[in-house]
């Protein structure tokens, strides 16, 4: 990525770094003045990723066949129809701004590294596009083809252009992608969690912290025996929650538990709830039912009926970062009590983290012990309906209650397996 290879300017737009420079300034470049300097580097950078947007392999086989091209029409004394390669007009309309700008600001550290990400700094890129299509200049020029929901959008953005297409497939090759993902919560290291927050809902008395303590083991065992991702049970609604574990208390019913997901999402006028029944009781005893009730009666006793379950003390959706630190202080305790789950090696506060550590634990576990991989989809069948983008006429909550319970023995396969 240091120099280009014979051939690449036959595959993307070329300019030198100095007719860049006078396209974007307006003048040359100064001998020793530090932003041009620094500028010169960035376009260096920037000409050279859009150059390496492609295989070597291509870009051999290309010039190759060009040159074949060449020599057959010499052969028969054709002059070459190739239109030439410039000049180019003296206005960015490549996107070379919006490039420099994602180089530089991956020079800043990064949440896990030295130097931002490419998934973070990509980011310029529609930030760009969306202002553009939303000036008079873009949404002026902007074409549609196509009807009803199948549309296609022509557009001079310069970010949609050849060379930057170019340039982001470079700029990620040369960059590389590092995924960092949550380590998942075993089974064995969930039971000591969920030992830990009963014996201290145990010992405190009644309070507000009681109540939190429930409050944050219920999302840990909902996130775990539901297999959702962290953001998703946030959702559980606090009506829907207390009207099913008063109607079971009624009935005495103790097979499953139902946990109701509320939420607005796109192409969605209104609100639509995902009911999702659980096992009260797992096989290796993992008491969803004990906290569901702990947390009903606590919302009871605070004279909340309303909202979501997981809420500060004034009824709004808690910070999800909150119940990450108190989280992640309990596996602390069960590293430093118990380094057969967690080793020494793993820093707790860096490797685990409530947007997948539950969920991949979970289906871990779950194919440990042989559930079918279609029960898996079957459990996370809400968030087809919630990709489906309101296409599904949206049910009352009595209406999808007889709907799943039609389906309540197969959604249960899977969290009575863990």
């Amino acid at each position: 990525f240091k120099v280009a290879r014979a051939g690449d300017h036959f595959m993307v737009p070329f300019q030198c770094d100095k007719c860049l420079a006078r396209m974007l300034l307006g003048r040359s470049l100064v001998v020793g003045d530090r932003k041009d300097e620094l500028l010169a580097c960035c376009i260096r950078r920037a000409n050279l990723d859009a150059l390496w947007g492609r295989e070597s392999s291509t870009v051999l086989a290309n010039t190759r066949h060009l040159r074949q091209l060449l020599d057959t029409w010499k052969l028969v004394g054709i002059p070459p129809t190739l239109p030439p390669l410039g000049p180019f007009p003296m206005e960015d309309v490549y996107g070379v701004g919006v490039a420099i700008g994602m180089l530089l600001r991956s020079l800043n550290p990064g949440k896990y590294g030295d130097y931002t990400q490419f998934a973070t700094i990509r980011k310029e890129r529609s930030c760009f596009s969306n202002y553009f299509h939303a000036s008079v200049v873009g949404s002026s020029a902007m074409s549609t083809l196509g009807r009803d929901s199948a549309k296609s959008f022509l557009t001079t953005c310069p970010t949609q252009s050849l060379w930057f297409e170019r340039f982001s497939k470079g700029c990620l090759y040369r960059m590389g992608e590092e995924i960092k993902q949550d380590l998942a919560i075993s089974i064995e290291v969930m039971h000591c969690l969920m030992k830990l927050f009963d014996t201290e809902w145990m010992k405190t008395p009644m309070s507000w912290e009681k109540s939190e303590i429930a409050s944050v083991a219920l999302y840990c065992i909902v996130a775990f025996c539901g297999s959702f991702r962290g953001h998703e049970v946030f959702l559980v609604d606090l009506f829907g929650l207390l009207k099913y574990d008063d109607l079971f208390r009624e009935q005495k019913q103790v097979d499953y538990c139902m946990v109701p997901l509320l939420g607005k999402y796109k192409g969605e006028s209104g609100e639509r709830y995902h009911l999702t029944p659980l096992a009260h009781l797992t096989r290796t005893g993992l008491n969803l039912g004990l906290w569901i009730r702990r947390v009903c009666d606590h919302r009871r006793h605070e004279g909340r009926t309303n909202g979501p379950v997981f809420a500060d003390k004034w009824g709004n959706m808690v910070n999800p970062r909150h119940y990450e630190a108190l989280i992640l202080a309990k596996l602390q305790i069960i590293k430093e009590s118990r380094r057969d789950l967690i080793p020494d090696s793993v820093n707790v506060f860096e490797a685990y983290g409530i947007s997948r550590s539950f969920r991949r634990g979970s289906n871990t576990h779950s194919k440990n012990q042989g559930t079918n991989d279609k029960d898996i989809d079957l459990m996370n069948r809400w968030r087809n309906v919630e990709n489906a983008k309101g296409r599904k006429a949206r049910l009352a909550m009595s209406d999808h209650y007889a709907d799943i319970l039609q389906l309540v023995p197969a959604l249960l396969r899977y969290s009575k397996n863990l």
